[in-house]
């Protein structure tokens, strides 16, 4: 299974159960303990491959985070990793955007006085999910898969 086609995929997938079970990986239930009309989710996260997985609270995949990192163990994967890109900067993203006719906007990095640093960021958004893409100095820092409507 790809990494695009993971989302939406039920948390007890055999895909999921396979590679949770290989990196030992626990899951966190997260209830709305304040009765603030918050959604329950489910989270976890294989360090070791950079990557958070968030589940709604009808155990679907609808978030996961990819952190850039050296990772040469088992990858059950297929085809290519988001965080390979043939783009470095988020000029070069929204260029291809841009060729390619997808959706996409950019944010260049700014100073917010709540929330410090804001990393520059570009978002390509497609049918059924969106691709939001963090940069740094070195270039593509963090991907994060999203569903539509999450």
């Amino acid at each position: 299974m790809n990494y695009i086609d993971i989302l939406g995929e039920p948390l007890k997938s055999d895909f999921l159960i396979d590679l949770f079970e290989t990196y030992d990986v626990d899951v966190i239930y997260t209830y709305d303990r304040a009765h603030e009309n918050m959604e329950d989710e489910y989270r976890c996260g294989i360090p070791d491959m950079g990557l958070e997985f968030i589940f709604d609270d009808s155990q679907k995949l609808t978030t996961l985070f990819m952190t850039k990192i050296e990772h040469s163990g088992y990858n059950p994967f297929e085809g290519d990793d988001p965080r390979m890109t043939p783009f470095q900067t988020a000029d070069e993203a929204m260029r291809i955007a841009r060729t390619n006719s997808i959706d996409a906007m950019h944010q260049k990095a700014k100073e917010d006085s709540f929330f410090g640093v804001i990393p520059e960021w570009v978002k390509f958004t497609f049918n059924n999910h969106s691709i939001h893409y963090q940069f740094d100095d070195t270039g593509i820092s963090c991907v994060t898969l999203q569903t539509l409507n999450t």
